[in-house]
């Protein structure tokens, strides 16, 4: 077996200078009936009183962490708040890039949501809108398009109908005098 001595490191019934060993074929090491050994008996149930053992330390130890953490209020609601304030912050931030950036996403992706939560429970408004500002300044193609700003000129390419300042000529020979007279 795997315990014993002389098989160990051995993968066939020979020994280290390739001398067979002295064991029975077939039903190595159980008795005449198929029952263990003695021996083997023996360490079967020295593995289960240390598997048991080992399983009530695990559960005397899971109800313990259990208690103890039920007992610590003060620790579960600093936790609390500390999850409410980051979602507070995410949401403020959503808030301020709203209007200034294409995705307010990108404000949650690209910030530091844990900076700006801070310590304490008040939000820093402030805080909050000088980062999307310095967003903005650092990453410009973030930024939503301006309202105010003309068109870009790329975007015309002169497809689709668009509306004249001269009213279609009446006739196709009022088309060709038009076309010519310039």
């Amino acid at each position: 077996m795997a315990d014993d001595p002389q098989n160990q490191g051995n993968s066939g019934p020979e020994g280290d200078q390739g001398e067979p060993q002295n064991q029975p074929q077939g039903d190595q090491g159980n008795g005449p009936e198929g029952e263990p050994n003695d021996d083997q008996a023996d360490e079967l149930s020295t593995e289960r009183a240390a598997r048991e053992a080992a399983e009530r330390e695990a559960a005397r130890l899971r109800r313990a962490n259990a208690a103890q953490r039920g007992t610590d209020l003060d620790a579960l609601r600093a936790e609390i708040r500390a999850e409410f304030t980051e979602q507070l912050v995410r949401a403020e931030l959503r808030a301020a890039a709203a209007g200034k950036l294409r995705d307010p996403a990108d404000a949650l992706a690209l910030l530091d949501v844990a900076s700006l939560a801070g310590s304490g429970s008040e939000l820093d408004t402030d805080a909050i809108g000088k980062a999307v500002a310095e967003l903005v300044k650092a990453k410009p193609y973030l930024a939503a398009p301006d309202q105010n700003s003309p068109a870009p000129m790329w975007g015309d390419v002169g497809a689709g109908q668009h509306e004249t300042a001269e009213p279609e000529p009446a006739s196709p020979f009022d088309r060709l005098r038009r076309a010519y007279s310039k």
